[in-house]
């Protein structure tokens, strides 16, 4: 190891670290890192090839004992190369005259049996794996167009390299390797888990996890994708030439498929609109790229993915209340591609292995569970409903019970599994839970409801015992929540009480106010009598909140809209507070320039601005949950108001 070159290029002094060589060229091929890595390996991770020419021009001149060739096929500890190395970092020109200069390098694996191609499809970006199959084809493919059996799997566990392209996110990589080679899709690991098992398990990497506001969705929707990178067609004139050579009886080389300087442009095409790395835009870019070609990828494998084509479907029996019955079920090893997609909540997923295999909707897994079971389980809404929507497999999978006699909605109760909650605080995840029971308990039939499972316990036991530590945060947060709110609207109504006593300037000797003519002197009024009610409102309110039962049911929508009402009763009573306060500076001053009352309104309002910015998020939760309860109730009571008809007759149908 040789601290001096080391620490300049851990620097990115290379002139050094060149200057250091030139003197001592003797030791050039000797270990730089305790990872055995030369010289050679440093010096890719300067981004460009120069350091790489210099060094090699100064083992020429010097007649050093080891070949060129030999001095690049050099390994570290991990057997890495130095061509391994350029793809890792990405560096693309590096990467170019290690090929040139040595296209052997391509088919040299490391200790993990990772050739360059390999790697580069996990690390490196598209323009990378691109050049490297069409520089050299017959280093990368067959006569067929097919990958060679070195590229596709590395032998420490037999990821295959569309699999390594999947955990890098390199999605267009992925894309063009399918494309190009779509026996790739049918291969797995020592763990028999497929490449569509490994994307079902990255929800990241669709739209439908990235977060963004309104603001962010225009841009991202404006923003353009295209594709610059495409390989097959390419590799098929070569192998086509190669063919007409070989009837020729001329022999042929693994030629190129153009030269340096096109290449070059073709990666360059990547970048076909500039922003700056720094810039906030580049990264909702990048983004979206990523979702596009992930889509992309997703419906291509699933196409060619060859075990969903032959799966088997189990016959689905209606169970009897009250009986235990044993079902047949689909048995596997690993967990199905379309029940790692349900569970994550990868909606695309789903519905491509739906769209194309609309028999895989029954599949099931070690537990006779389906994938309703599944989106139960794991509080995915969006799958529910896709899945409620197709009507025919529907009514079969809402009347399924797994091999613990567990219906579907016992699977409500197991929270350990809850991967769906959306809204904030104890209280509103515990009402989101209650919704979710009650709206899956509408479309199981009704004499499921009381079944009871192999513990001996109803789907409602079932669901109390496994929420007993969130119904004792739920209450303990509505209790503080109650007493904090009380106290201020207390408060609040104290200072109006008191400001209702305290004129603004003061009275004549008749005890009429000095001020009843101005207009602020009814603003005063008004906004101090409303303040009044709304502050006793409120504080009604949250002492009924403190003086209640808080059970369980209560959250589904007593508490809730309990709740509401104490918080929108107070926030008025905020403003009108500060509305008075205004009025009152106002009416002291008696200011005629504009600017001052702007000033002066501003400053009144500026304490609303931030009660109302801090739990605006909190309000919207719980009145959109409670409201949309509300309209499912008033429904159901209308419809219970239809009047009897007679025997025999029937509702019209709605369509």
């Amino acid at each position: 190891m040789k601290e001096a070159p080391y620490g300049a290029a851990m620097n990115g002094d290379w002139q050094s670290m060149i200057d250091y060589y030139q003197e001592h060229f003797e030791i050039i091929d000797c270990p730089v890192t305790p990872s055995k890595d030369t010289v050679l390996h440093l010096a890719v991770y300067s981004k460009t090839e120069k350091q790489l020419k210099v060094l090699l021009e100064i083992m020429k001149k010097r007649a050093f004992s080891v070949t060129e060739e030999e001095f690049l096929k050099t390994k570290n500890k991990f057997g890495n190369t130095v061509l391994h190395e350029a793809t890792f970092y990405g560096n693309y020109e590096a990467v170019i005259f290690l090929v040139e200069r040595c296209p052997e390098l391509l088919s040299v694996p490391n200790e993990f049996g990772e050739t360059p191609l390999f790697t580069a499809a996990e690390f490196a970006e598209t323009e990378i794996v691109e050049f490297l199959i069409t520089s050299k084809p017959g280093q990368c493919v067959d006569d067929d167009g097919l990958l060679l059996t070195i590229h596709r799997q590395r032998t420490e566990d037999n990821l295959s390299i569309l699999s390594a392209a999947i955990i890098g996110q390199k999605f267009e990589t992925a894309l063009l390797l399918l494309e190009l080679d779509k026996s790739l899709a049918s291969l797995k690991d020592k763990n028999q888990i497929s490449t569509l098992q490994l994307l079902a398990e990255m929800p990241a990497a669709f739209e439908s996890e990235f977060p963004m506001g309104i603001f962010e969705r225009l841009i991202y929707c404006c923003l353009p994708v295209k594709r610059h990178h495409e390989v097959k067609s390419k590799v098929k004139s070569w192998c086509l030439a190669k063919k007409r050579d070989l009837e020729s009886g001329r022999g042929r080389n693994s030629g190129d498929l153009g030269s340096v300087s096109d290449r070059n442009q073709r990666g360059g095409l990547l970048n076909y609109l500039k922003i700056p790395k720094v810039c906030w835009l580049k990264g909702i870019w990048d983004q979206k790229r990523k979702h596009v070609f992930a889509l992309r990828f997703s419906e291509s494998l699933i196409k060619e993915d060859k075990s969903l084509k032959g799966v088997q479907t189990s016959e689905t029996q209606i169970l009897p209340p009250q009986t235990s019955v044993t079902m047949s079920s689909l048995t596997t090893k690993k967990e199905i591609p379309l029940f790692t997609a349900t569970r994550r909540g990868i909606e695309k997923i789903v519905q491509q292995i739906i769209k194309l295999y609309p028999h895989a909707i029954d599949q099931r897994d070690e537990m006779n569970r389906s994938i309703l079971d599944v989106a139960v389980m794991y509080r995915q809404k969006k799958i529910f409903d896709f899945v409620k929507q197709q009507e025919i497999p529907f009514a079969r999978l809402r009347r399924v019970v797994d091999n613990s006699n567990s219906s579907l909605l016992h699977h409500v109760a197991e929270v350990n599994q809850n991967s769906g909650v959306t809204k904030p605080g104890p209280a509103l995840q515990l009402q989101e839970e209650l919704q979710w029971f009650e709206r899956v308990k509408e479309v199981i039939p009704d004499h499921y409801v009381p079944l009871l499972n192999d513990d001996g316990k109803t789907a409602r036991e079932c669901f109390e015992i496994s929420h007993k530590e969130q119904l004792k945060k739920a209450q303990k947060w509505i209790k503080e929540t109650s007493q904090s709110c009380s106290t201020v609207a207390a408060l609040v109504a104290t200072v109006v009480f008191a400001a209702a006593y305290t004129v603004p300037g003061g009275s004549d000797e008749n005890g009429k106010p000095n001020f009843i003519n101005s207009p602020y002197f009814l603003i005063f009024t008004v906004s101090d009598v409303v303040s009044l009610a709304s502050s006793l409102t409120s504080l009604v309110v949250f002492l009924s909140l403190l003086t209640s039962p808080i059970e369980l049911q209560d959250f589904h929508i007593s508490l809730p809209r309990k709740l509401i009402v104490g918080f929108t009763f107070l926030f008025f009573s905020v403003i009108t507070t500060m509305l008075s306060f205004g009025a009152t500076i106002l009416i002291l001053i008696q200011s005629e320039r504009k600017l001052t009352t702007l000033l002066l309104s501003i400053a009144s309002f500026l304490p609303v601005s931030v009660f109302g910015i801090m739990q605006f998020r909190l309000y919207v939760s719980f009145m959109g949950s409670t409201l949309n309860i509300l309209k499912i109730t008033w429904k159901a009571h209308s419809s219970s108001l239809v009047p009897c008809l007679p025997w025999g007759k029937k509702l019209p149908r709605e369509d």
